[in-house]
């Protein structure tokens, strides 16, 4: 009797441990089928299955690569893509990056590592650029910690001082500039590298891959023996009970990340998404909702306390904000759009799609704060470090964007840009000789020119590089009449329109102007004050807009770093040297935007109103060719699909990195009517234009170009009309 009962215990364990082994085997070698299961059980089970890795693309095979000649130094060039700003994107140290074993499942795991998150080829899969030793520049010896190991945009936080605790930390990794601002281009096996260009990287999986991994590691022990071994082996002189300390403290900190910075923040973020109803809008290859990262993480992470539940980190008692507005800091992701070209715009008077920035330290500051800078902005009372000192590197970002902008004036001696250059078609082409796709008939150049002239020039202005038209021409890119003097600065006058004429997507123009913020009374940001110095009347909805408050914040942080810098050497900075930071142009929000207007008080007495009405910019189109998919949310994917009227475009289309389209200008991806019969390659994402933030509609061609509605621009352009205005904006 009892060896049958120990008989049927038997066959129950083995059992268990089949269909276990099974389920393993499952989750190792089918973990998109494993993640497309859950969807049908819930929302709990969705959230569960944001715990498994997400569907990766496949390696892809590339003979040779190129970067074009766009007036960089290769010492420049390298030095740019992997310079630190000064962020710690990545809650690990940089030690741990090197370590930590993929987020995978695997039966064979528990004896052998995975191979490592840090493999460049690895994460190529997210369309970052791996080094790559036959066409990488030669740095020189100014080359950065992390060049020729790191993609391009991965940048080494050396250690130092926290200023958020005042305690010593580990070299950090973070993400800087050229990760989102190199492009490139696939084409018969071969790829073309372009600085400054729209990367087609997918940042939302890189931060999910991370976290994984570091919790994946925290949950099995096999894998947080090898992580501890792995760091402890490259320090010999810890050995006994020192070595078990210090792997005791490895394991205790790999838990706090999973628990706060990981999972912790996941919860937090879904359970305040799930009171309002809303969801984020799918970021994918090639796009980030910018803005409101930005907001997330200057006004809710960096005041709230992770190992508490992220509820304030300050009491309303002490000058906080209680957890509710805490909470309603937090803003979802509505409003992904394509990383923008950077080349040229240190010319241009307003930065960003919605014109929403002229200082150009603003501008980059405000970057480096939202990818995870290490900013004070709590214990107002800790004398330690002052409120805003933070690991911003603001003399590396003045250096980016002196590169980008170059030492000279555009009309200081031959008249051009004198830093970084949009990519030239001819370029690129001469990479692919023989082939007669890269070739343009001069006849529809011209033709394209005059297509251009009566329907493109009244937004985006004559062409930088088009040399049929004088400089001395009023047309003319170049004329002074299109410049404003500032200083020692000339701007281009970029064109700005109201997003209700042009009529694409409004979600990344309502960002500045509709969220709203709760701030700390102890940060000392007079967003009153501030609206004072900007020749601003008090309005109390405006002092509490997102849009000042992170321009007053952003301001702050540069006045301390200044004040910090000074301290740091001694003496004051020389005038010369202060204003080379602060800048020429006002940091003001932009009157076009929010307009002053007579209106009549309550009691019917006249007085003023600000009248929001959100704008977005056009840019010169120099470079076009290579910063598809267009429009600024990144929802049409060539120019022939522009170019055509709105109702004709693809509704659902593949993105990813894919091959170029010599004839069409821009992705040879998949398209489709609607999302329920697109099929993309495993780990492209699928765009549907019918989601939040993701219309194509607007700037549209269509009809006969008179009495033109809201959104149509111009009239239908037929077959011939596009291939020609397409051989003329290759040019540009």
């Amino acid at each position: 009797m009892r060896l049958r009962l120990l008989r049927s215990v038997f066959k129950l364990l083995l059992g268990f441990l089949a269909i276990a082994f099974a389920a393993i085997l499952i989750v190792s070698y089918a973990p998109n089928t494993v993640r497309s299961g859950l969807a049908y059980f819930g929302k709990e089970a969705i959230i569960q299955s944001k715990k498994l890795a997400p569907p990766l693309l496949a390696n892809r095979a590339v003979g040779t690569c190129e970067w074009l000649k766009q007036n960089w130094s290769d010492e420049d060039r390298a030095w740019v893509h992997n310079a630190s700003q000064g962020t710690a994107t990545f809650p690990i140290p940089y030690a741990w990056f090197q370590k930590l074993e993929r987020p995978e499942f695997s039966p064979f795991s528990l004896v052998a590592s995975r191979p490592l998150i840090s493999d460049p080829n690895y994460l190529e899969r997210l369309g970052f650029i791996a080094p790559n030793k036959s066409c990488d520049p030669e740095a020189g010896a100014a080359a950065p910690e992390g060049y020729g190991v790191l993609p391009v945009g991965f940048a080494v936080l050396k250690g130092g001082t926290d200023p958020t605790t005042g305690e010593r930390f580990e070299d950090g990794l973070g993400l800087t500039c050229a990760a989102c601002h190199t492009g490139r281009i696939f084409y018969q096996a071969k790829e073309l590298r372009i600085d400054g260009a729209p990367a087609m990287i997918d940042i939302a999986n890189l931060e999910r891959i991370i976290g994984l991994s570091v919790c994946y590691t925290k949950m099995f022990p096999w894998r947080r023996h090898r992580l501890a071994d792995a760091l402890l082996d490259e320090r010999p002189e810890l050995v006994g009970a020192a070595r078990t300390k210090e792997q005791e403290a490895i394991e205790s900190r790999l838990s706090r990340i999973c628990e706060e910075s990981v999972f912790g923040k996941m919860r937090k973020e879904a359970a305040i998404l799930d009171r309002r109803k809303q969801v984020h809008s799918e970021e994918g290859f090639g796009r980030l909702d910018a803005l409101n990262r930005i907001g997330n993480q200057v006004f809710h992470e960096n005041l709230a306390d992770s190992a508490n539940g992220y509820k304030p980190s300050v009491s309303l008692d002490e000058g906080g904000i209680s957890p509710a507005a805490l909470d309603a800091n937090f803003a979802a992701h509505t409003a992904p759009v394509s990383f923008p070209p950077i080349w040229d715009v240190p010319h241009f008077t307003w930065a960003q799609y919605d014109a929403s920035i002229s200082n150009s330290a603003i501008r980059n500051i405000g970057e480096a704060m939202g990818v995870s800078a290490k900013i004070k902005m709590t214990e107002p009372g800790n004398s330690s470090h002052a409120l805003f000192s933070s690991t911003v590197d603001v003399k590396a970002i003045d250096k980016i964007e002196t590169l980008l902008k170059g030492s000279q004036s555009p009309f200081a001696g031959k008249i051009g840009f004198k830093g970084l250059q949009a990519p030239d078609w001819e370029d690129a082409a001469s990479r692919f000789p023989g082939d007669n796709n890269w070739n343009i008939d001069p006849e529809k150049i011209a033709a394209g020119r005059e297509l251009y002239k009566g329907l493109c020039f009244e937004c985006h202005n004559s062409p930088p590089r088009d040399i049929t038209i004088p400089m001395e021409d009023p047309t003319s890119f170049w004329s002074r009449s299109n410049w404003m003097q500032v200083g020692n600065e000339a701007l281009f006058e970029v064109v700005q329109k109201p997003v209700d004429v042009i009529g694409t997507d409004p979600e990344q123009a309502r960002i500045l102007t509709e969220r709203t913020l709760s701030i700390p009374a102890y940060l000392g940001l007079d967003t009153k004050g501030f609206l004072a110095r900007c020749g601003l009347q008090p309005d109390a909805t405006l002092e509490k807009s997102y849009a000042v408050g992170l321009m007053a914040a952003v301001e702050k942080l540069r006045d301390q770093w200044i004040a910090d810098e000074e301290r740091l050497v001694g003496k004051p900075m020389s005038e010369d040297d202060k204003n080379a930071i602060i800048g020429s142009l006002s940091n003001c929000p932009n009157s076009r935007v929010f307009e002053l207007v007579r209106a009549f008080t309550e009691d019917q007495k006249p007085g003023f109103v600000y009248k929001i009405k959100p704008h977005y910019r056009a840019r010169p189109l120099n470079g076009v060719w290579a910063t598809a998919p267009y429009l600024h949310n990144g929802s049409v994917p060539t120019l022939d699909d522009l170019l055509l009227p709105q109702d004709d475009r693809p509704k659902a289309f593949c993105v990813g990195p894919a091959e170029f389209d010599t004839e069409r200008v821009g992705l040879t991806v998949k398209t489709s009517s609607s999302i329920d019969d697109l099929e993309c390659e495993v780990g492209m994402t699928q765009f549907d234009v019918s989601e939040r933030g993701n219309s194509n509609r607007g700037h549209s061609f269509e009809g006969d170009g008179k009495n033109m509605p809201a959104g149509v621009i111009g009239r239908v352009l037929s077959s011939r009309d596009r291939e020609n205005l397409i051989a003329y904006l290759k040019t540009l």
